[in-house]
């Protein structure tokens, strides 16, 4: 078995250093709690003296003589391995030491930096000491000792990996089959994955191959370890300027195998980093070092010091809330206006608490104790954390606190109608902003200003459109949350911002060539579009990856063949190859200086450009390409049919790419059934929808529109364009 499969089940002790105790949370080996946020780093001791190691250090924690509590193994930057035994107790240990690790009469590998891992390799029951050294090797020395003193053969199996990994590696079973492989690091900052195509106790890695494309410099030093209890390792990375990146292995079903990267936070809420402590460069591990049953950070450095970052997890950040709102209970506005310490520490501990919950690092067995913890405190504060009105002049960040505060408890349980109900419940929410959340699962943070016209009107368009397609969890009016919302942000799973606008304001959302006028509510049009962010560009493109490349094939088109895309399409324009298109017709000179201002007049007054695209010049969506389909809504949902009618009158006169674009949208909020909503939404929120039938080919494109009042007929190229396009009306009676 490979031991880092095991590195999160068994209790960890590290240090000996003080720390003030919270109280032991009574929770199972396995829910152990892993976190994003940690206290400011202090030196790490051993025989009560700050561990100086001089010369870089990359720490690996281990229960190396059996005894029941973790011991430290250090790699050196000298080529050397040390080993600080802890004679203390989970909840206090403490380190005597150093020794120096030994195989047979080898005291040294190399004269550079020098990685550590303890794991079962070579075919028995104890550990072996693998070492990643100079000259871009790792060897393996087999353990020949006992089960509480290990000794280790000189010479082992020896594999050369990248160059310049010098000591930056784990060991970690990553695609389940049995066998520990080789994940590399480097100066550079590549990532490459060996996979052991050896047996059980005879080790063999392949020639390595990129891990995803992973790559930041400088300094790579990798961790593969299940951090957050899926049963799937993940991925932390430590990289020469300070941080510390934890990648989560995504579960089946969703494009790629990480997730975009997330950094560590400090308990304040901002980026952690250690590189003013360490000297560059960091070397994380991760173990529950007071034995509070919250995981804590360990990492070296350039500079051989070694440092612990207390893991701060629900229990105290709930604790510290509840001692701020009660001390602060009758001032809390004018505390957060005029005490910026205590605003970062009260915002730091809301956002830590939801960074967890987003990243699924809280168990499932704590969230109905947080879940209730959270909701005591706002029976005990309803003026701060219920529903209510604020001055803005007086208290301008308690709007923005209580909408915080809304969206932790309502992510520390499971999504579902009756957890909503008991979120709703315990805040107070009434009428429409209560059907916001139990229908819908949208919290409206609007410091109570929006009209129970404005709520109807949101909850009647939003509960039209298909669930599946948006996944929108805040909705923020930030015109109506005061100044305090431009630096204070409010962190949730998703959130978008809307206009504070009254309802009956309009717009015509169509060009002048429109074959009439399409009014509709501004209020509401800002709305759909700000949904439709949420649509193709980030829900969609998981699954709706076909839509989403055609999105990109669609501005290709548009743009005309001088301006080149790379492959796939949706990498975005090639900027080189486009520059040199542009200089070779005479439309740029050449100079960098000039080619913005050469960009911009290419498209600027041609008509070509300027009606290649439904809602204006094509200019706008190359620069701005995630502007380009929730634009389409402002269209689709003032008055679908009209959107229709326009492309043809766009096709009629030569510009062929419009009618893309409709179908672009049609098809995504199709859900791939053979129906799909057109709407007409008029000035003052009234709202019309009625159901259309499609028509498919075998490859799923829509080739047939069947409204009320027409009938639209497609054909395709290899491309998933429209190269015919007919409209006929309907003589229905």
């Amino acid at each position: 078995m490979i031991f880092h499969k095991k590195i999160m089940i068994i209790g960890w002790a590290l240090l000996s250093l003080s720390v003030a105790q919270q109280p032991v949370i009574t929770l199972d080996a396995n829910d152990r709690i892993p976190t994003m946020s940690y206290d400011r780093p202090l030196p790490l001791l051993a025989n009560g003296q700050a561990i100086q190691l001089g010369a870089h250090a990359a720490p690996r924690c281990y229960d190396w003589d059996l005894d029941g509590d973790q011991d430290l193994l250090v790699g050196g930057g000298d080529g050397r391995l040390w080993l600080y035994l802890n004679q203390g107790q989970p909840d206090n240990p403490i380190f005597e030491g150093p020794r120096v690790i030994v195989a047979g009469s080898r005291s040294r590998w190399g004269k550079s930096y020098t990685g550590v891992v303890f794991s079962n390799l070579l075919g028995d029951d104890f550990p072996d000491l693998a070492v990643c050294h100079s000259g871009d090797l790792v060897t393996i020395h087999q353990n020949i000792g006992s089960a509480k003193q290990p000794r280790f053969l000189e010479s082992g199996p020896e594999f050369r990996v990248q160059k310049s990994c010098q000591g930056r590696f784990d060991i970690a079973d990553w695609d389940a089959d049995g066998l520990g492989d080789l994940i590399t690091g480097s100066f550079g900052g590549k990532l490459i994955w060996y996979r052991n195509q050896g047996k059980p106790g005879t080790p063999k890695f392949n020639n390595g191959s990129p891990f995803f494309d992973l790559g930041l410099a400088y300094n790579s030093h990798p961790r593969l370890l299940d951090f957050n209890h899926d049963g799937k390792l993940d991925l932390l990375l430590g990289v020469n300027w300070g941080t510390v990146s934890l990648y989560l292995n995504r579960p089946t079903g969703i494009a790629g195998p990480l997730s975009s990267p997330r950094l560590f936070q400090w308990s304040t809420g901002k980026t952690l980093n250690i590189r003013e402590n360490n000297g560059d460069d960091t070397t994380p591990e991760i173990a529950d070092l007071d034995g509070d049953g919250v995981l804590d950070l360990i990492s070296g450095g350039k500079n051989g010091q070694l440092f612990f970052m207390k893991g701060v997890g629900f229990p105290t950040r709930v604790a510290t809330l509840a001692s701020l709102f009660k001390k602060h209970a009758n001032n809390l506005g004018r505390i957060l206006l005029e005490d910026t310490e205590i605003r970062q520490q009260i915002f730091g501990t809301l956002a830590s608490i939801q960074s967890d919950l987003a990243s699924g690092l809280i168990p499932s067995s704590a969230r109905e104790p947080l879940f209730r913890q959270l909701s005591t405190l706002a029976r005990q504060h309803p003026l701060l954390l219920g529903r209510s009105q604020f001055n803005l002049a007086s208290d301008p960040h308690l709007p923005i606190l209580a909408g915080q505060f809304w969206v932790v408890l309502l992510e520390s349980l499971p999504d579902s109608k009756e957890n909503r109900q008991r979120v709703a419940d315990t805040l107070g929410f009434t009428k429409g902003h209560r059907k916001l959340l139990v229908d819908l699962g949208v919290i409206l943070i609007d410091n109570n200003q929006a009209t129970p016209q404005h709520l109807a009107a949101m909850h009647r368009l939003m509960t039209t459109i298909p669930k599946g397609v948006w996944d929108v969890e805040t909705i923020t009016v930030a015109g109506w949350l005061g100044p305090a919302s431009k630096t204070q942000k409010i962190r949730s799973r998703s959130g978008v911002n809307i206009f504070d606008l009254p309802l009956g304001r309009q717009e015509n959302s169509f060009a002048n060539d429109s074959p009439r006028p399409g009014f509709t509510d501004v209020f509401l049009i800002c709305l759909a579009h700000e949904l439709a962010h949420n649509m193709l560009d980030t829900v969609g493109r998981s699954h709706r990856p076909d839509l989403y490349q055609r999105k990109f094939e669609g501005l290709a088109q548009a743009a005309g063949p001088h301006v080149v895309y790379k492959t796939p399409k949706t990498r975005g324009i090639d900027r080189k190859a486009t520059q040199a298109n542009f200089q070779k017709l005479g439309f740029w000179n050449g100079k960098d200086s000039d080619w913005q201002e050469a960009w911009i007049n290419f498209f600027k007054g041609k008509e070509e450009f300027e009606k290649a695209y439904t809602r204006g010049n094509i200019q706008f969506f190359l620069d701005s390409p995630q502007e380009a389909f929730a634009t389409l809504a402002n269209q689709f949902f003032a008055d679908s049919q009209l959107m229709l009618d326009f492309c043809k009158v766009r096709w009629d006169t030569g510009h062929t790419s419009n009618i893309n674009q409709f179908l672009l949208i049609a098809d995504y909020l199709s859900e791939k059934n053979n129906q799909v909503n057109f709407y007409v939404m008029r000035p003052g929120g009234d709202l019309t929808v009625f159901p259309v039938q499609l028509m498919r080919d075998a490859a799923g494109r829509i080739t047939r529109v069947k409204s009320k009042s027409s009938t639209a007929h497609f054909q395709y190229n290899a491309r998933n364009l429209v190269t015919g396009f007919e409209l006929s009306p309907n003589h229905e009676p």
